[in-house]
């Protein structure tokens, strides 16, 4: 796919839309369109039927385009919006606005199709931010025999805390490879194809985060990997 999926941002606050743009841009997904249709004509806060044509005209690059709400009257109005202008390469998705965005914009980058961004945003609904630790003696009564690994792997130390920049990174470089991939920190595993999997690690400086892969090209995934984990500042 030589145009990426655009993606437009509809919030009842201009700042709030216009900030969380920013940010997929700082993750790395710079290359990914995104329009916001934040605030009202007039300043204020609500949303806007115009903007939100505008939004996804602007954020259009012929590939389709995702719209993420943030709540209410905002849901509402995109309602309006496709039911007047009515387009199949057009989605409104339910996603948690912020995580959702940032797991839409990262896997657009990577040169998903239009139904794979939609739901890479959806799945970040079931992405957990706070984990919740059983007593060590109820999780070592509970916890399964380790498997022996087989593949390849590499251990990196941190030398900084794994943050969103290079989990976009990651996300985007290990969606090229074939292998199947997982990367581990303190006693957790992820596939680093989601970038919100990958912050939800919540690997710190000086940490040991391991890199695993199986398959054709695991030498080279590995190896790549490793070396932006190696770069993280």
């Amino acid at each position: 796919m030589n145009q990426s999926i655009g993606i437009v941002l509809v919030s009842h606050s201009a700042h709030l839309a216009s900030g969380l743009r920013d940010l997929l841009a700082q993750i790395g997904s710079d290359r990914v369109p995104v329009a916001v249709a934040g605030g009202t004509e007039d300043g204020g806060l609500g949303t806007s039927y115009d903007r939100i044509v505008a939004a996804i005209a602007e954020a259009d690059r012929g590939a389709g385009v995702i719209v993420l709400p943030d709540l209410g009257s905002s849901v509402l109005t995109t309602l309006a919006v496709l039911e007047d202008h009515p387009r199949a390469d057009v989605l409104l998705v339910d996603a948690p606005f912020v995580e959702g965005a940032v797991a839409a914009a990262v896997t657009a980058a990577a040169g998903a199709d239009l139904a794979a961004v939609a739901e890479a945003a959806r799945q970040a609904r079931g992405i957990v931010k706070v984990e919740s630790f059983e007593p060590a003696d109820a999780a070592a009564a509970t916890a399964p025999e380790p498997e022996q690994p087989q593949g390849v792997s590499a251990a990196i130390t941190l030398p900084a805390t794994l943050h969103a920049r290079p989990a976009g990174r990651l996300a985007q470089e290990a969606a090229k490879f074939a292998s199947t991939i997982r990367i581990e920190y303190g006693g957790k595993s992820v596939n680093p194809t989601g970038v919100l999997a990958v912050m939800s690690l919540g690997a710190t400086i000086g940490g040991t985060v391991t890199v695993h892969a199986e398959g054709q090209d695991a030498d080279s995934a590995v190896k790549t990997l490793a070396a932006i984990l190696a770069e993280v500042e």
